[in-house]
């Protein structure tokens, strides 16, 4: 007897099984299936996988559906199934009809059913009650409108077994068949692959129910749901064997396959009388006489040599929508990135307009892009504004039909973390455990649970303690890696030569557009042109800059007429004040920066591919060759010509291709191959690889141990070399915003400041911070002045309101509105124009954006019900002329004392994240500096354990008892540049404690520590202190010569002086000796530094031993 399971879901049935595809049909061989269907619930999402699974353990693959579909007023559950190609496209159009449009109607599901196998359940509560009662001829009558839809013995009723003593019901639908002929078929509903899995699914089912779990019982109804071998299904239909054998005949009838080796393309609209390649030849040679002078024939060839691959691959179509819908992009003021990926390195790209990378001018390769020796789909990703993306994506929908366009689905899964939470969360896990299972699994983490366990032994070893826990890590490790939600890829669509759903299954996505229901590998595999259209926020704060400068300062500017070797730009980035710049914000970009002192765009490309694991290593290689500290050395002669601009540092994938090239005679696509093999370390393709590049170099009458040692280079190098036409793109975004930051600042800050709302506050915070150092002031919010977005104003820079917590759009929508008339005079006048809620209002006033109509924030909210009540009165402007003198008379404030200063800054730090009142410690911090003590700025940016004084508020205290009973605190300080949180251990706080209070300032000794990634303070010793006690303490000053044979610049002094400052603040005064001109300079005390050991060290290192003098 044989058997074939035909309703099979796996885990793309959302919570409703917990299969993988991989396991299932391996699974199904080692039980000695030749055929297994796959139906999940509506859905094709896992069709792919599973027809290549099947192939691999030599399976045949039958797909599927589970439907609930209504006729004639009666649900019906069924399964519909394909039987060659045609019928799959079929299951296609019904699935997309069930999921993106929610249709159940059985008449327009089945419209056309040709070529489909469909199954009714008996489960169906009309068709069980009919069988169970043996009303054969009402059955008949029920499913007469399915028989006449899937004539040709193509209708079943579907049997099921799951009671052990259901040997009746089966024995009536063999008295069924046996009077009306009605065809049934043996179906299991399988769930889950094997028996022990109950418990998993089980839980998964509290899990989507939100229900408890106690891991001691499972529920009946999901047990034996397991993937039952043919001698149980024997079992279970023992007394009727037909079922079974129906099964056969079925898996029989259905073949399909599915061809991963043909594209479908879609065609771009030519002009008449043109062709895609006679089009695209136009295109480019008409752009070569702009962009290269004729006699180039360099670039000539290129372009020969890449329109040549790019016809034979038939990609010619391809080009031209890409170029197409980047060209509507810039003709619609849509910020497009200068290229992104390998892309860049196509001179068609850059003379289309696709990327603005010259790939001629950077040595960058066609065939790292696309590859004639290795034929896949083009890949061009594009990045936009991220704001505007959508409008690109709306126009390729318009040009090429929206039922030829969709975004492309992708899974979110449950990852290690997400499901210990969920399965915690059902199962009742005290909160204590799970405080201390999470803290041992990373945040990040991309090990499987099993792993993560096995290496964490005291992990093991704590839940073996426990059974509930050992039952909480079983479950999740089978649960782990099934999907949970589907949602949208962030940048990809997918265009069809044809109707879309004539090659894949739809589904709902957001705002009307379709979601293809394969994930995007899968789409590429039968040959759907895949296409990355990104949003990029780089590009949205470029775009807002620049059209910033063009609204106030110059109409025509462009960022085409940025420089490319900016002198100020570059100093800027030597000195590491990158905050905001693309690809070279993080602490660790800035300290390289310093380090290495680019002066070329060269510098930043190299720079950015080398600042990631495992290059990393060679910066300070690179740092010292660039300036000339040591030699630059090649291997062999023939290395200079590649290696050149990055000083014999080998950095890019494309010098390894160019390597190859040379001293092996590789064409540059075969040189693509062998650093893909590389990288993938096929231990068998890497010889062979190897002995073909050895041979090449003995060919070309290289020495072998120059080949060998070349080779063991690549191998080592091919783990990390980046991808330069990538590096360079997006070097150039970083230099355009370098250069706008230090050219147009204020434009440059109020832009990224906006960009900041809504964001990680600290980010914003230190954006503040940083345009004060570029001497910009941060002007308080307005109710006349503010817009809803940081604006300039003058050489200072504007809040916007929305940077007010609690101040939404529409708010602040409201205020910009009602003012158009004019200014609003008092806060009665603003209530009256107004429609505000009062939360609002009162957070306005406490944020001092009511400041310059009345100073008296604490008069003010006290006069907010008057002014409420009185705008209630009156309704507004424009109600009669009955209250006009009413509404001329000012009312007056409830007179009371305004609030304290501390209180006031407090208010501010929290709704704007800064203070706009004069600090009291803003004034004193020159000699606080000159004394040695440092801001609460300056703290976070000291390395942990070092040791610093300071002078803070102390803003609140928590006290709490330690374990063994002893008193200790948490406090919280603020001074004029941020908030530190601090630790105050028992020995301190037995003798700290009683002077400790609320809203006091104090002098504090401590410790740097890091908690949680944040720098905290670790207190040593506190006392209070006043303001009338801070003074100015002289402890001496700092001579620095800058000698004649150095041939030191007196700005690079100054640079380096200001670097070491802010390093090691405190209060030793510098005069620096120009000896090339004879005069001192007393520095200001921005310059002040803490002489010590290491600030003496970096000074004498830069200016030499004996041209550094400290002097009390």
């Amino acid at each position: 007897m044989e058997f074939t399971h035909l309703q099979v879901r796996s885990g793309y049935s959302l919570y409703n099984s917990t299969i993988k595809i991989g396991p299932l049909v391996k699974r199904a061989k080692e039980l000695n299936y030749d055929a297994l269907a796959l139906t999940d619930e509506g859905v094709l999402y896992g069709a792919i996988p599973f027809y290549e699974a099947c192939k691999t353990y030599g399976i045949k693959p039958i797909f599927g559906l589970i439907l609930d579909v209504s006729l004639n007023e009666t649900d019906f559950h069924c399964i519909v199934l394909a039987m060659s190609n045609e019928g799959y496209r079929r299951l296609i159009a019904i699935s997309t009809n069930y999921e993106a449009h929610d249709e159940r109607s059985f008449e327009r599901l089945f419209a056309d059913a040709d070529e489909l196998i469909f199954i009714v359940h008996s489960k169906t509560e009309a068709i069980r009650v009919l069988l169970e009662d043996e009303r054969f001829g009402e059955l008949n009558e029920l499913i007469k409108p399915f028989v006449k839809t899937f004539p040709d013995d193509r209708l079943y009723i579907g049997l099921e077994r799951t009671e052990p003593l259901d040997d009746s019901f089966i024995e009536k639908a063999r008295r069924c068949y046996e009077q009306c002929r009605l065809p049934f078929v043996a179906l299991h509903d399988v769930r889950y692959i094997d028996e022990k899995d109950a418990a998993s699914f089980d839980c998964l089912q509290a899990m989507k129910a939100g229900s408890f779990w106690d891991g001691q019982s499972i529920d009946k109804a999901n047990q034996g749901r397991h993937l039952r071998s043919v001698n149980e299904m024997e079992e279970a239909f023992h007394v009727w064997k037909e079922p079974l054998e129906a099964t056969k005949r079925i898996a029989a009838r259905c073949n399909v396959t599915f061809s991963f080796d043909e594209m479908h393309l879609p065609s771009f609209p030519v002009p008449e009388g043109e062709t895609s390649k006679s089009y695209l030849e136009k295109l480019c040679f008409t752009a070569m006489e702009k962009k290269y002078d004729k006699t180039d024939e360099k670039a000539y060839g290129r372009l020969k040599h890449e329109l040549k691959i790019i016809d034979e691959l038939g990609f010619n179509d391809y080009f031209l929508i890409v170029a197409d819908f980047v060209r509507f992009a810039k003709e619609n003021g849509i910020a497009v990135g200068p290229g992104r990926g390998s892309a860049a390195g196509s001179i068609v790209s850059y003379l289309l307009g696709i990327t603005d990378v010259d790939p001629l001018k950077y040595n960058l390769l066609f065939e790292r892009f696309l590859n004639p020796e290795r034929v896949t789909m083009p890949d061009i990703d594009i990045d936009f504004s991220d704001r505007r993306r959508d409008e690109v994506i709306e126009y390729v929908k318009e040009k090429y039909g929206k039922d030829k366009v969709a975004q492309i689905i992708t899974f979110g899964t449950f990852a290690a973390r997400s499901v210990l939470r969920e399965v915690m969360k059902v199962m009742n896990i005290d909160a204590s455990d799970q405080t201390y299972i999470l803290r041992r699994i990373p945040t990040q983490v991309t090990q499987p649970l099993i792993d993560i366990i096995k290496d964490e032994k005291e992990l093991m070893k704590y839940v073996k303690q426990s059974k509930k826990l050992t039952t909480l890590f079983s479950i999740a490790i089978k649960l782990e890696g099934l999907p949970r939600h589907i949602s949208t890829h962030a940048a990809g669509i997918v265009i069809g030569k044809r109707p879309l759903i004539d090659d894949v299954p739809l589904t709902k996505g957001t705002q009307g557009t379709y979601l293809t229901q394969y994930a995007m590998n899968e789409l590429e595999k039968i040959g759907l042109l895949k296409m990355d259209i990104l949003g990029l926020k780089n590009l949205t704060l470029l775009e807002r800059i620049v059209k910033s400068i063009q609204q106030h300062v110059d109409d025509k500017f462009s960022l085409e007429d940025i420089p490319e070797n900016d002198p100020k730009t570059f100093k800027m980035l030597a000195r590491g004040q990158t905050n905001g710049v693309f690809q070279f914000e993080s602490a660790g970009m800035r300290q390289m920066l310093m380090k290495v002192k680019p002066s070329t765009l060269d510098d930043l490309i190299a720079l950015n591919a080398l600042y990631r694991p495992g290059p990393m290593e060679h910066i300070a290689t690179y740092t010292k060759r660039k300036h000339g500290i040591e030699k630059v050395t090649y291997l062999h002669p023939d290395l200079e010509p590649i290696l050149k601009e990055t000083y014999g540092v080998l950095i890019y994938q494309e010098q390894i291709m160019q390597i190859a090239n040379k001293f092996a005679s590789f064409s540059l696509g075969e040189a693509d191959l062998l650093r893909r093999a590389i990288s993938k370390k096929d231990k068998r393709e890497m010889e062979a690889q190897r002995e073909r590049f050895i041979k090449g170099c003995l060919d070309n009458g290289y020495p072998k141990h120059v080949a060998e040692k070349l080779f063991s280079w690549i191998v080592t190098f091919a783990n990390y070399g980046f991808n330069k036409s990538h590096s360079v793109a997006y070097s150039k975004i970083a230099y355009m915003l370098a250069y706008l930051k230090v050219n147009y600042p204020t434009y440059f800050f109020a832009q990224l400041l906006s960009s900041s709302i809504g964001e990680d506050g600290s980010k914003r915070l230190s954006y503040i911070r940083d345009a004060n150092e570029f001497g910009i002031a941060i002007l308080p919010p307005s109710i006349n002045r503010s817009y809803a977005y940081y604006t300039v104003e003058g050489d200072a820079i504007r809040m916007g309101l929305l940077a007010i917590k609690g101040i939404g759009y529409e708010t602040a929508n409201a205020i910009v509105e009602a003012r158009r008339e004019k200014p609003f005079r008092d806060l009665f006048d603003f209530a009256l124009r107004v429609k505000i809620k009062r939360n609002a209002l009162e957070t306005l006033i406490l944020a001092g954006a009511f400041d310059e109509t009345y100073e008296n924030r604490a008069s003010l909210l006290a006069s907010v019900t008057p002014a409420l009540e009185r705008a209630e009165l009156f309704g507004g402007y424009g109600e009669g002329a009955l209250f006009k003198d009413s509404l001329d008379m000012r009312p007056s404030y409830v007179d009371m004392e305004d609030f304290p200063l501390m209180k006031k800054l407090s208010d501010e730090k929290e709704l704007l994240l800064t203070y706009i009142s004069n600090h009291p410690l803003k004034e004193k911090r020159v000699p606080l500096s000159i004394d040695g003590f440092v801001s609460i700025a300056q703290l976070k940016q000291l390395n942990e354990h070092a040791q610093v004084k300071l002078v803070a508020y102390l803003n609140r205290i928590n006290k709490i008892r330690t374990k063994r009973g002893d008193r200790m605190a948490f406090l919280s300080f603020s001074d004029e540049t941020d908030e530190l949180e601090s630790v105050m251990f028992p020995n301190v706080f037995r003798k700290a404690g009683p002077v400790l209070e609320e809203g006091e300032l104090y002098f504090i000794e401590g410790k740097v520590s890091v908690r949680n990634d944040e720098k905290q303070l670790i207190i040593n010793d506190i006392a209070p202190t006043s303001l009338d006690e801070i003074g100015t303490k002289n402890e001496g000053i700092v001579y620095v010569r800058l000698q004649k044979e150095l041939n030191l610049d007196y700005r690079e002094a100054l640079e380096m002086i200001a670097e070491v400052a802010r390093q090691f603040p405190g209060g030793q005064k510098v005069i620096v000796y120009d000896e090339p001109t004879k005069k001192a300079y007393k520095l200001s005390e921005k310059y002040a530094i803490q002489y010590n050991d290491s600030s003496s060290k970096r000074l004498k290192r830069h200016f030499g031993d004996e041209n550094v003098v400290f002097k009390r």
